[in-house]
């Protein structure tokens, strides 16, 4: 199956507040609070700390800048799975939808429920017994919306993106306005601790903080006008992320000293809120970092949904069949919608979430790697494919690109070694797989994917089940208590 069509009745609900919801909404999360003081204690003081933000944002967005030429080239639902397949070949996409399928979607999505149940369970007093309760309801929420149909989802992700600025302003603009000036950047402020990591590990950090601003291209292909739209939500996300952790970072500067922001750790933005504000204001950057935790979720079981539906179009997974299935209602991938939160869910109670995390994050700025080099390539492989969109300062971008990806790699590998070794295990282990289903399919016109009516819609059933199993975990987590 060469051309996979099943896609073409997917709709094309997403404009460009949609879309640009979509990267802010995905990237601004909880290291928008979390990831500062991490930041501050690997540099060692504020200007290093900036200038590790910045440096990390223009990776970001020379990233963005070089994968948007591939995604109006082939504007296909996907995103860099099908840009690994044109370029590199079958076998380079499989293990990149592989290591999405089975590491990276399922533990990252598993680590952002696991924070919101921990720090809803805070926020509203909530015994830990009924965390399980509380991760099973938010899964269940997303999926159920996103069941709907991807319009739905997309108001979801504009709402949220919304909700999550209020607080993350205030914080913001009242840090910047009545901080008490510790902050005293590009001076010898005498202020600093000292570090024995290097400035790589600075940066590694913030990265983490930006990532997500690429699976946008996933939904290329329901996109309404991909060749304008696809460009303009990234690059404006990621100027407009960059402006924001900067002034966040300024902001709590101009709150703490060195020694007590890093001291203070996650509960520096709590901290500083509850100064500025009282402890109500404390509460209020609580449920911003539940909103910006939600948006997150609903964004990669957005996307990472319809990276998983390619994959099984392609017949080289387990259930691809299923996988690849189309609700005709929502024209949505709802299975495979479903079988991402059920996993998810699953990682968040059974594996460290958080360490698979770091590992995937490995893998991923691996295939980054891979597709920033391949715009170079394409440039020779596919010179007749029109380009609405060419990487602006064509070669220096790209290579920028390539030098960044390098080095978050690099310092992985000396810094993380174990974890670095783990995603390359872990991704290689789908090569056997891939020989299974290649000779399997040898020589066979696959027909994968189907449009199916279902007789009561999805939304209902996955509501339904929620419900039932939220009550079972209640009860459960009442006995247990």
């Amino acid at each position: 199956m060469s051309e996979h069509n099943l896609e073409n009745n997917l709709r094309k609900d997403l404009g460009l507040l949609s879309a640009l919801s979509l990267v802010v909404g995905m990237v601004l999360g909880a290291g928008a609070f979390m990831k500062p003081p991490a930041v501050l204690e690997v540099a060692g003081d504020y200007n290093f700390a900036l200038l590790a933000w910045i440096i990390g944002g223009a990776f970001s967005i020379c990233g963005g800048l070089t994968l948007c030429e591939l995604g109006v080239m082939f504007p296909k639902t996907g995103g860099m799975l099908v840009y690994l397949e044109k370029i590199y070949g079958a076998k380079v996409s499989h293990l990149y939808g592989w290591m999405i399928t089975v590491l990276f979607a399922p533990s990252l999505v598993g680590a952002l429920v696991g924070y919101f149940s921990s720090v809803c369970c805070l926020l509203f007093d909530i015994n830990d017994s009924y965390r399980l309760a509380v991760s099973a309801g938010v899964l269940g929420f997303i999926a159920c919306i996103n069941s709907i149909g991807v319009k739905q989802a997309g108001y979801l992700q504009t709402i949220a993106t919304f909700c999550k600025l209020i607080p993350i302003l205030l914080l913001a603009i009242f840090g910047l306005w009545k901080g008490n000036g510790q902050v005293a950047l590009f001076s010898s402020s005498g202020q600093g601790i000292e570090t024995t990591a290097p400035f790589a590990v600075a940066i590694l950090a913030t990265l983490f903080a930006y990532d997500g601003w690429a699976q946008v291209a996933s939904v290329a292909g329901e996109i309404r006008n991909p060749s304008r739209v696809l460009p303009k939500a990234i690059i404006l996300g990621i100027i407009f992320l960059v402006i924001v952790y900067a002034c966040i970072n300024i902001a709590l500067f101009k709150i703490f000293p060195v020694k007590e922001m890093v001291t203070l750790g996650h509960d520096a933005s709590a901290v500083a809120s509850q100064r500025m504000f009282g402890h109500l204001g404390g509460n209020l950057v609580a449920v911003g970092i539940m909103v910006s935790i939600l948006g997150g979720i609903n964004g990669y079981i957005m996307t990472l949904s319809r990276t998983m539906f390619s994959m099984a179009e392609r017949g080289t997974i387990i259930g691809a069949r299923f996988l690849s299935t189309i609700d005709e209602d929502s024209r949505s991938p709802v299975n495979a919608i479903i079988v991402l939160v059920f996993f998810s869910f699953l990682y968040s109670i059974l594996l460290d979430a958080d360490r698979l995390s770091e590992i995937s994050m490995f893998a991923i700025w691996v295939f980054y790697l891979l597709t920033f080099v391949g715009v170079i390539i394409a440039r020779k492989k596919y010179a007749d494919v029109p380009r609405p969109y060419k990487v602006i300062g064509y070669p220096i971008i790209p290579i920028v690109a390539i030098s960044g990806a390098a080095y978050v790699i690099y310092g992985m590998l000396i810094y993380q070694t174990v974890n670095g070794i783990a995603s390359i295990c872990l991704t290689l282990i789908g090569l056997p797989l891939y020989y299974y289903y290649h000779r399997k399919n040898h020589n066979k016109e696959l027909s994968l994917g189907e449009m199916k009516k279902y007789r009561v819609k999805t939304q209902y059933v996955i509501a339904c089940g929620t419900l039932i199993f939220i009550t079972a975990l209640i009860v459960y987590g009442y006995i247990i208590n």
